[in-house]
Protein backbone atom coordinates (compact mmCIF):
# COMPACT_ATOMS: atom_id res chain seq x y z
CA UNK A 1 0.00 0.00 0.00
CA UNK A 2 2.96 2.86 0.98
CA UNK A 3 4.51 1.62 -2.21
CA UNK A 4 1.70 2.75 -4.60
CA UNK A 5 1.00 5.96 -2.31
CA UNK A 6 4.24 6.60 -2.89
CA UNK A 7 4.89 6.03 -6.70
CA UNK A 8 1.67 8.57 -6.84
CA UNK A 9 3.24 11.05 -4.59
CA UNK A 10 6.79 10.76 -6.48
CA UNK A 11 4.51 10.78 -9.99
CA UNK A 12 2.57 14.23 -9.22
CA UNK A 13 6.00 16.00 -7.94
CA UNK A 14 7.49 14.63 -11.22
CA UNK A 15 4.82 16.31 -13.36
CA UNK A 16 5.33 19.48 -11.28
CA UNK A 17 8.76 19.68 -11.64
CA UNK A 18 8.22 19.19 -15.55
CA UNK A 19 5.86 22.34 -15.54
CA UNK A 20 8.22 23.97 -13.65
CA UNK A 21 10.91 23.52 -16.14
CA UNK A 22 8.54 24.25 -18.98
CA UNK A 23 7.71 27.57 -17.79
CA UNK A 24 11.19 28.55 -16.79
CA UNK A 25 11.97 27.40 -20.86
CA UNK A 26 9.37 29.89 -22.12
CA UNK A 27 10.67 32.58 -19.76
CA UNK A 28 14.09 31.81 -20.92
CA UNK A 29 13.73 32.17 -24.41
CA UNK A 30 11.53 35.34 -23.72
CA UNK A 31 14.15 36.74 -21.90
CA UNK A 32 16.59 36.10 -24.70
CA UNK A 33 14.74 37.37 -27.57
CA UNK A 34 14.76 40.83 -25.09
CA UNK A 35 17.93 40.54 -25.25
CA UNK A 36 18.44 40.02 -28.63
CA UNK A 37 16.16 43.07 -28.90
CA UNK A 38 18.35 45.05 -26.50
CA UNK A 39 22.04 44.05 -28.12
CA UNK A 40 22.03 43.44 -32.17
CA UNK A 41 21.71 46.53 -34.15
CA UNK A 42 19.33 46.73 -36.95
CA UNK A 43 18.04 47.95 -40.38
CA UNK A 44 14.71 49.81 -41.30
CA UNK A 45 13.14 50.09 -44.73
CA UNK A 46 12.03 54.06 -45.35
CA UNK A 47 10.05 54.94 -48.50
CA UNK A 48 11.87 58.06 -48.56
CA UNK A 49 15.71 57.55 -46.73
CA UNK A 50 15.75 53.86 -48.39
CA UNK A 51 17.32 51.21 -45.85
CA UNK A 52 18.75 52.95 -42.37
CA UNK A 53 21.00 51.19 -40.46
CA UNK A 54 20.24 51.12 -36.46
CA UNK A 55 22.79 50.84 -33.47
CA UNK A 56 21.09 48.74 -30.21
CA UNK A 57 19.18 50.92 -28.57
CA UNK A 58 21.72 50.00 -25.52
CA UNK A 59 24.34 50.94 -27.10
CA UNK A 60 23.34 54.03 -29.05
CA UNK A 61 25.23 57.17 -28.74
CA UNK A 62 22.83 60.22 -28.91
CA UNK A 63 25.19 62.42 -31.45
CA UNK A 64 26.68 59.63 -33.65
CA UNK A 65 23.85 57.45 -34.51
CA UNK A 66 20.40 57.47 -36.77
CA UNK A 67 18.73 57.95 -33.52
CA UNK A 68 20.01 61.81 -33.43
CA UNK A 69 19.82 62.15 -37.00
CA UNK A 70 17.47 63.63 -39.36
CA UNK A 71 15.44 59.85 -38.88
CA UNK A 72 15.49 59.50 -35.31
CA UNK A 73 11.62 58.82 -35.60
CA UNK A 74 12.18 55.49 -37.65
CA UNK A 75 14.72 53.67 -35.33
CA UNK A 76 12.68 54.73 -32.19
CA UNK A 77 9.59 53.60 -33.87
CA UNK A 78 10.97 50.05 -34.75
CA UNK A 79 12.00 49.26 -31.43
CA UNK A 80 10.27 51.55 -28.71
CA UNK A 81 10.97 51.09 -24.79
CA UNK A 82 7.30 50.31 -23.74
CA UNK A 83 7.53 47.21 -25.96
CA UNK A 84 10.55 46.06 -25.07
CA UNK A 85 9.54 46.46 -21.36
CA UNK A 86 6.26 44.98 -21.83
CA UNK A 87 8.30 41.80 -23.49
CA UNK A 88 10.73 41.71 -20.17
CA UNK A 89 7.46 42.00 -17.57
CA UNK A 90 5.76 39.38 -20.16
CA UNK A 91 8.69 37.37 -18.59
CA UNK A 92 8.42 37.60 -15.62
CA UNK A 93 5.49 35.61 -14.33
CA UNK A 94 5.95 32.21 -15.58
CA UNK A 95 9.73 32.71 -14.29
CA UNK A 96 8.69 32.99 -10.92
CA UNK A 97 5.83 30.31 -11.38
CA UNK A 98 8.27 28.04 -13.19
CA UNK A 99 11.02 28.14 -10.30
CA UNK A 100 7.90 28.04 -7.64
CA UNK A 101 6.51 24.61 -9.23
CA UNK A 102 10.33 23.09 -9.57
CA UNK A 103 10.94 23.93 -6.39
CA UNK A 104 7.55 22.79 -4.56
CA UNK A 105 7.64 19.49 -6.69
CA UNK A 106 11.42 18.78 -5.55
CA UNK A 107 10.97 19.74 -1.85
CA UNK A 108 7.65 17.04 -2.02
CA UNK A 109 10.23 14.50 -3.84
CA UNK A 110 12.42 14.59 -1.08
CA UNK A 111 9.88 14.98 1.95
CA UNK A 112 7.97 11.89 0.69
CA UNK A 113 11.70 9.68 0.57
CA UNK A 114 12.38 11.17 3.94
CA UNK A 115 9.20 10.24 5.39
CA UNK A 116 9.27 6.62 3.52
CA UNK A 117 12.29 5.58 5.08
CA UNK A 118 11.19 6.72 8.64
CA UNK A 119 8.26 4.36 8.01
CA UNK A 120 10.44 1.55 6.92
CA UNK A 121 12.83 2.01 9.65
CA UNK A 122 9.50 2.16 12.16
CA UNK A 123 9.44 -1.38 10.73
CA UNK A 124 12.43 -3.04 10.55
CA UNK A 125 12.40 -1.86 13.96
CA UNK A 126 8.89 -3.17 15.56
CA UNK A 127 9.73 -6.64 13.52
CA UNK A 128 13.48 -6.56 15.62
CA UNK A 129 11.22 -5.95 18.88
CA UNK A 130 9.09 -9.03 18.04
CA UNK A 131 12.27 -11.34 17.00
CA UNK A 132 13.64 -10.49 20.63
CA UNK A 133 10.12 -10.98 22.45
CA UNK A 134 10.54 -14.31 24.04
CA UNK A 135 7.84 -16.65 22.79
CA UNK A 136 5.34 -18.01 25.12
CA UNK A 137 4.85 -21.74 25.31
Amino acid sequence: MQWTARQEFDRWAGRQQGWGLGLMAVAAALFLWLGYLLLMPFSVDSDSFGEIACDAPVFYDSEATPYSQSTPKLCVAERDWPELLALGALAVPPAVAGAALFVSGSARKRVSGHVFRILEMQDSEERARQKARPKKA
